[in-house]
């Protein structure tokens, strides 16, 4: 809905434009004297009818970024190596991607989520979130992937990591010390190195971004041509359908060895 009023007021206001410039070719213009004449008149009446479409778009678009589909119990940000933002966010995300496989009879699960700091701009209130709000934490049009990883190119992803300071990570605990990873547990076990393990990330990380490339080493790959903006607003209001806030804690997934 967001997305079609978004492609209408840009195609409204680039048809209104156009028409404006072709009106003001009919003046007839002598130095510094200009003449109005009904040519001119109409075409004053067409801009101000676009105008009021485009204004009628407006509305509908402040009205659906403005309505309230959420509450959170806690003002939340987003920093490393974790916290109650990036926390919240890739739980949902666990969530969401192990009720696609479901939904779509896939032979395996989710056994984690990881999403780049980069990417949540943001923080989160306590109290009311709008739509708005959601756009602005998650301004990019990042999109849902699952990628199968055997357990010794997860180390290596999750080195990756670790090099950075961490990022948003979900069901599993990592320990780092001088920019290295120490110990690994996944679902509080460790990782089998021959095992594949399905990650739910987005495919900006998936395709290198951030300096991560350990997950060109992957077993499969699979794009839900899902975005994770839209599907994090879809999460807020099922729990609000649900009579549940928004909520988040601090575990030491990611913790530092002293």
């Amino acid at each position: 809905m967001i997305r079609n009023l978004f492609k209408t007021l840009w195609l409204t206001s680039v048809l209104a434009i156009f028409i404006s410039c072709s009106s003001n070719s009919k003046i007839n213009n002598s130095g510094s004297h200009y003449t109005v004449n009904s040519v001119l008149d109409e075409s004053a009446k067409i801009d101000t009818s676009f105008l009021n479409l485009i204004n009628t778009y407006k509305v509908q678009l402040d009205d659906e970024m403005n309505a309230v589909i959420a509450y959170s119990d806690f003002d939340m940000i987003a920093k490393k190596p974790e916290s109650l933002l990036s926390n919240f966010i890739v739980d949902a995300m666990y969530e969401i991607g192990n009720k696609y496989c479901n939904e779509n009879n896939l032979s395996h699960s989710v056994d984690i989520a990881i999403m780049n700091m980069g990417g949540i701009r943001t923080a989160l209130p306590k109290g009311e979130i709008t739509t708005g709000r959601v756009f602005e934490m998650l301004p990019f049009k990042n999109k849902l992937v699952i990628v199968g990883m055997k357990g010794k190119d997860l180390k290596v992803l999750l080195n990756e990591l670790a090099q950075y300071g961490g990022e948003g990570v979900s069901h599993l605990k990592m320990g780092i010390k001088n920019k290295k990873m120490v110990s690994l547990l996944v679902d509080n076990q460790g990782v089998d190195p021959e095992r594949i393990y399905y990650i739910l990330t987005v495919d900006y990380l998936a395709n290198g971004g951030a300096g991560i490339k350990a997950f060109e080493t992957r077993e499969t790959f699979r794009h839900l041509h899902r975005k994770l903006r839209s599907e994090i607003i879809k999460y807020m209001i099922e729990k609000t359908e649900k009579g549940q806030h928004i909520s988040s804690k601090l575990d030491e997934r990611i913790y530092h060895v002293e």
